[in-house]
């Protein structure tokens, strides 16, 4: 069985438009390296490293205008919630160390992904699945994990 590389999901994402997708891990767009730490079926900091290290600089525009849009549709859904956190994180990590950028509007996205997080804390203080099962407080703990290190970078909080 041939597997497809994390550069070649997101070029074919990219060129179908469907980022939306590969940020939600759909089956097309899954990758995960045998040795990937990453919780669940997709790696999405592999998948965004492409985005943001791999692709030209003509590409790199192009790529951020279809990420922001796949972001704020997915943003509002249960399932998009840590999509948009890790995509937050990352792009306060490249500002961090000094990597170009996308330059997403992080306090935009912030405030739309706590907002969404304060709609859904009574089912994500019930999720105890996957990175839920580590806090008391189910998923909502990680999501204030994340948003801890968001802020130890520079970034905005989006979780209290």
């Amino acid at each position: 069985m041939i597997t497809k590389g994390p550069n070649e999901i997101v070029r074919t994402a990219l060129a179908k438009g469907e980022l939306e997708k590969l940020l939600l891990g759909a089956p097309e767009y899954q990758y995960r390296s045998k040795y990937s730490p990453a919780p669940g079926n997709t790696d999405l900091t592999e998948l965004l490293s492409v985005i943001y290290r791999d692709l030209a600089a003509e590409e790199r525009g192009p790529a951020a205008e279809m990420l922001l849009a796949a972001l704020k549709k997915i943003v509002h859904k249960y399932e998009g919630l840590r999509p948009v956190a890790s995509c937050i994180l990352y792009e306060a990590g490249s500002q961090a160390d000094h990597r170009p950028p996308l330059g997403l509007p992080l306090g935009e996205l912030a405030r739309a992904l706590g907002a969404s997080i304060q709609q859904y804390s009574s089912q994500l203080r019930a999720d105890e699945t996957g990175e839920g099962s580590e806090w008391p407080d189910g998923r909502l703990g990680e999501f204030r994990r994340l948003s801890r290190n968001t802020v130890s970078l520079g970034g905005p909080s989006f979780c209290e």
